[in-house]
Formats: C-alpha cells, sequence, structure tokens
C-alpha cells in the first residue's frame, strides 16, 4: 500500500544547532524538527495515495506540518519560510488476512517471507534501512535453502562506506586531520572544510586535488573555491568530482542525489543549474541538444521540490489550524 510522506525545509534557525523534537501530532502521529545539512527538515505526513514517479507535496499536508510546528514554537514557521519540500512513497506490507481498511494492520517495518517452495520475498521498508533489508533477506535464503549452508551470514554490519578511514590512521575517528589538510594546505575555509569532511571522509581530499588541478574552472581570481550557490556549502568542484567518481548521469543527479541541494532549497538549485550543466557539459562531451534536454527535465524535477504555501497567495498562520485534521 503506497503511503506518502512529506518533508519541509525551513532556515536553520528554526532549529537549535546539535538540537532536534520528535512530538505527537494533535491526531497521534509522529513528526520532527531536525537541524539538517545547515538547514531544518520538519516532517513528515503519512497519508494513502496512489503510486506516483514524481511524487509533490500537497498542500494540506504542508499547512498540517507547519501547524504542528508552531503549536511548539515560539516564532511561528510561515509558508514564505518554506525553501523545498518533498515527497517520498514508502510501501506499507498489508496483512493479506486482515479486513478490508484494515490501516492497523499495515506495517511500517519491511517484512520476510518464505514460502515452502524456497521464495523468499522481501517487501515494505525504506531507503534509510537498506543495509538491514538486505542482512535480513539475504539471512533468510541462507536459512532457507540446504544447498547454502556453507554461506556466512551477512556481514554488511561491520563494513564501512566509501571514504571511512578503515584503520584511523589517517585522521583518526573524526576525520579531524582531513578538516585540518582541507584548511592549511588546500585553502578552505572551515565551514566548506566541515562540509567536505562530513559528506565524503577521506574522499575529500580527492575533492581538494581536483580542485587545485583545476583553478581556472573552479577557483576565482582571489584563489577562493566557488559554490554552487553562495547561501550553502557545496561547491563547483563536486559536479566534477560527482561526474568522475560518483556515476552522475544528469543534472538531477547532482543537484539532488549528490549535493542534496535541490532538497535544501529549489529555488537556489534552480539558480546552481545553469553552471551545474555546463561543468557536466565538459565533463561528459553534451552537445546542445543534451544541455537542454537535461535543463528541462532538472526543471520539471524542481517543480515537485518546491511547497505549494511558497506561492505569493500562501496561507496565512492563523489559519493554519484549520489544517490539522487532516488525513
Amino acid at each position: 500500500v503506497p503511503s506518502y510522506g512529506t518533508h519541509l525545509m525551513v532556515p536553520a534557525y528554526d532549529s537549535a544547532r546539535g538540537t532536534g523534537m520528535v512530538w505527537f501530532t494533535t491526531d497521534g502521529r509522529v513528526l520532527y524538527l531536525l537541524p539538517w545539512l545547515g538547514s531544518t527538515v520538519a516532517g513528515t505526513t503519512d497519508k494513502p495515495g496512489e503510486a506516483s514517479f514524481s511524487p509533490s507535496p500537497t498542500q494540506e499536508e504542508t499547512d498540517f506540518i507547519l501547524y504542528e510546528c508552531n503549536r511548539l514554537l515560539r516564532e511561528p514557521l510561515r509558508p514564505q519560510s518554506v525553501r523545498a519540500a518533498w515527497s517520498g512513497i514508502r510501501p506499507l506490507v498489508r496483512n493479506p488476512d486482515a479486513p478490508e481498511g484494515d490501516t492497523k494492520s499495515l506495517s511500517r517495518e519491511h517484512v520476510v517471507e518464505r514460502l515452502p517452495s524456497g521464495l523468499v520475498t522481501i517487501a515494505g521498508g525504506k531507503w534509510t534501512t537498506y543495509r538491514k533489508m538486505s542482512q535480513d533477506a539475504v539471512d533468510a535464503c541462507i536459512s532457507s535453502n540446504a544447498a547454502l549452508s556453507h554461506a556466512k551470514p551477512c556481514g554488511t554490519h561491520e563494513l564501512q562506506l566509501i571514504g571511512a578511514d578503515l584503520e584511523g590512521a589517517t585522521c583518526g575517528p573524526d576525520y579531524d586531520r582531513i578538516a585540518e589538510t582541507l584548511r592549511d594546505d588546500f585553502g578552505f575555509d572551515r565551514e566548506t572544510a566541515r562540509h567536505l569532511r562530513r559528506s565524503y571522509g577521506t574522499r575529500a581530499l580527492q575533492i581538494a586535488e581536483l580542485a587545485a588541478a583545476n583553478r581556472d574552472a573552479f577557483l576565482d581570481a582571489e584563489g577562493n573555491h566557488r559554490k554552487l550557490h553562495r547561501g550553502y556549502a557545496p561547491i563547483e568542484a563536486e559536479v566534477a568530482f560527482a561526474c568522475r567518481y560518483e556515476l552522475a548521469q544528469t543534472a538531477v543527479d547532482v543537484l539532488a542525489q549528490r549535493t542534496r541541494l535541490a532538497f535544501l532549497d529549489a529555488d537556489a538549485a534552480e539558480q546552481a543549474l545553469p553552471r551545474t550543466l555546463s561543468i557536466m557539459a565538459e565533463e561528459h562531451g553534451w552537445d546542445e541538444q543534451r544541455v537542454a534536454d537535461e535543463k528541462m527535465q532538472a526543471l520539471r524535477f524542481l517543480e515537485t521540490m518546491r511547497s505549494p504555501s511558497s506561492a505569493p497567495t500562501a496561507v496565512p498562520v492563523e489559519k493554519l489550524a484549520e489544517a490539522a485534521n487532516v488525513g
């Protein structure tokens, strides 16, 4: 059963640094307000809907989140404060034996099913639990198939992601030496060095080396690393890095799935689009038609990352209480 979850991005000053809030809404659901990538994320809703390749937030969902946040905040969030909004679809698993319309039987966790034939099926879950889902599916296959009895259980819980310092010899558990090297040897300011270290780990040094080898492309006349947008941390060299080492093939890949700029601020991502396309065209050898196609597809995507409340006719704060009974 498809279930939509909407998130809103608002400025960083709407949450304390390093501190978040989680609470129950007026109708018993869970909502949170958390610092994320230099901004604040508020969410999420849980509303049944039809599956779509381009989900987008609705007015009632954004109004609901704003209303619930404003029950707790001293300074209310206003619709105009929303810099980006997006919806994701989560597959909820229904008990096949449950009565029609019984939403209590919907599981918000993943479910692994073993059939007598040996077929193992995993359903439900979400992106943030992909590793545990894989572990449960692999372990179920091994335990259900005698031919796989020689195989070891899934061991991915002990593996580190690319960019992690496996031995701690280079920079220690907090990557402090990486940040120091970025500042001292490559001239990054403190916040940009912190952003690169947190986003890429030890691979941040590869981005620094890439930028240093292409100073005319990625540094200004004063030797400062050019940012994709002046209000956010990602730098232009990250686009080239994404193309060369992270398999980025489209502008949406870069703006949404690599730098996350589209998730933070849809307008900022649109402003960064021309430079992003220019760098990607250079990296991939795109012609003018491909650039035009990428621009059109990116603009379409960014429309799904905007809140209906960001329009000039946004609902006043005092009227948001009417949205409390949404869903």
